[in-house]
């Protein structure tokens, strides 16, 4: 009986060690996808917003990755646009068109792209 006890008591931690999900010992992971809005520029009809982002593709051709952009000023005036995003895990820069009737002032822009992953960037910029 002793023995069966001894045999139990040495199963119990594997066991509990097997158990361990594989992330838990993998430590924190980073996304393949990057965004950062860099500047943003009014233009007739609207306002041009410069993202600079990189993103892994996700292997389901073009469809498989997309982008949104959202603009918003205190003065009321919003707009937002879907793009598609060259996930092809380089650096790009690309300026992205969001229709509205804005004005050189503060605004608040939100990009977010998924290509393999999904990633956002939020953040106050004056509109040139």
């Amino acid at each position: 009986m002793l023995r069966r006890i001894v045999r139990l008591g040495a199963l119990v931690p594997l066991v509990a060690v097997l158990l361990i999900p594989e992330t838990a010992s993998a430590g924190p992971t980073k996304p393949t996808t990057t965004v950062a809005i860099s500047k943003g520029t009014v233009v007739t009809g609207g306002v041009d917003i410069t993202l600079k982002y990189s993103c892994f593709p996700t292997g389901y051709g073009p469809y498989g990755t997309f982008g949104d952009v959202r603009v918003a000023q205190a003065n009321g005036v919003t707009g937002d646009t879907f793009f598609r995003p060259t996930c092809n895990d380089q650096a790009q820069t690309q300026d992205i068109f969001v229709p509205g009737n804005f004005t050189p002032a503060d605004a608040a822009v939100s990009a977010f792209i998924c290509g393999f992953d999904c990633n956002s960037a939020t953040r106050e910029i004056r509109l040139h």
